[in-house]
């Protein structure tokens, strides 16, 4: 133990030994500092048994014994916060996941609080304590010492032994089948592809930068070029433009050949090209037709709307107790407001699945405005 995997053959016999488990439970350690993706720098797996592995992900071994069990549906891919892990795994191995269990939801319908950390989680549900003494480590150094090494790998020996005692716990509460549900949702390829450039506007944060549909026109189209620049010259996009300056800039109306943004770039041909692909997207938000503006993201509601929400908020709270669940596993307070705003929008969770039936029907009738 505490020795990490660089070449295939061995990559091969480790994977081998998972996969009779039926389970691959996984996370990564990676630097992210000056660039679009992290490094990563250690993948560990381990089956249902507990035995551990620790890839260095840095040594340029093939893969592929591993893609071919990320993407196989006959072994479940075990867990905690899998978002940004499998993103990263996506990236590293070329497969996309299948039958994912992440142990943070599934504690939600298990009897613990939506959002659990590992640590806690594991303490709680099956008295393992982990110790954290190697929260600074450089993952990216060589050699790591035996003791970091099996730090990371306390990550994921314990995470079969989890599953089996959440599945366990939401079965005797009777929320297994919504548990079974909200996991299923989680093998959309879409979750862990590169975003799309073009919906990135819906991440920036405007701060007290006010705009109308027409200036969220034009912080689509800078957003996407943000975004695409970002991922070709591989830095984050903060050092392209800060969210606060691309969202002032959507308010420009002077001159586009006299755009000023603030950056971290390296040196100034990355900026004159980033200006003048601003420019152009300034110049392509110009001529859009009205019609083409997208809806503002941040609806503004009636009172009786906003009081409908308050009351169905207030409920939900009682409802996800008597039917245990943490209400933060069911829906937030935006959801809420825009379910009683339009309880037909089959886009909002809670009309839908396993949501609906538990509480979305209900809600409805009670709360919903005309």
């Amino acid at each position: 133990m505490g020795e990490l995997i660089r070449n295939t053959r061995e990559l091969a016999d480790a994977c081998g030994k998972a996969a009779a488990t039926g389970v691959l439970a996984l996370d990564t350690e990676f630097i992210w500092r000056r660039t679009y993706r992290p490094h990563l720098c250690i993948l560990q797996f381990a089956g249902a048994d507990g035995e551990s592995f620790a890839v260095d992900c840095l040594s340029g071994l093939d893969t592929s014994p591993l893609a071919h069990l990320v993407e196989d549906p006959s072994i479940a891919k075990v867990l905690h916060a899998a978002q940004q892990d499998l993103e990263h795994i996506r990236h590293f191995t070329g497969a996309f996941p299948r039958n994912v269990f992440d142990t943070q939801v599934a504690a939600a319908f298990a009897g613990f609080k939506a959002n659990v950390g590992l640590q806690k989680l594991l303490f709680d549900a099956i008295n393992i304590g982990l110790p954290k003494t190697e929260t600074l480590t450089n993952w990216m150094q060589r050699p790591l010492t035996s003791e970091q090494v099996e730090y990371a790998l306390d990550d994921v020996r314990f995470l079969g032994r989890l599953r089996e005692d959440l599945l366990r716990r939401a079965g005797e509460l009777g929320t297994r089948a919504w548990l079974e549900e909200e996991m299923a949702s989680l093998d959309d390829p879409g979750r862990y592809d590169d975003p799309d450039p073009r919906e990135m506007w819906l991440r920036v944060k405007t701060g007290h930068v006010s705009l109308d549909r027409r200036g969220f026109a034009v912080l689509r189209e800078l957003a996407a070029v943000r975004e695409r620049k970002a991922l070709e010259w591989n830095l984050p996009r903060a050092w392209l433009s800060e969210d606060l300056s691309l969202a002032t800039l959507a308010n420009y109306n002077g001159p586009v050949g006299r755009i000023r943004f603030r950056h971290r770039l390296p040196n100034n041909w990355m900026r004159d090209a980033l200006a003048s692909e601003y420019a152009a997207a300034l110049e392509k938000a110009a001529a859009l037709d009205e019609s083409e503006y997208p809806a503002n993201p941040h609806p503004h509601y009636i009172s009786e709307v906003k009081e409908a929400a308050d009351k169905a908020a207030e409920w939900l709270k009682a409802k996800a107790e008597e039917i245990h669940l943490d209400p933060l596993a069911i829906a937030n307070r935006a959801m809420v407001t825009a379910f009683v705003d339009n309880v037909d929008d089959d886009s909002n969770p809670l009309a839908t699945g396993w949501r609906y039936e538990a509480v979305g029907r209900e809600m409805a009738d009670l709360f919903g405005v005309d």
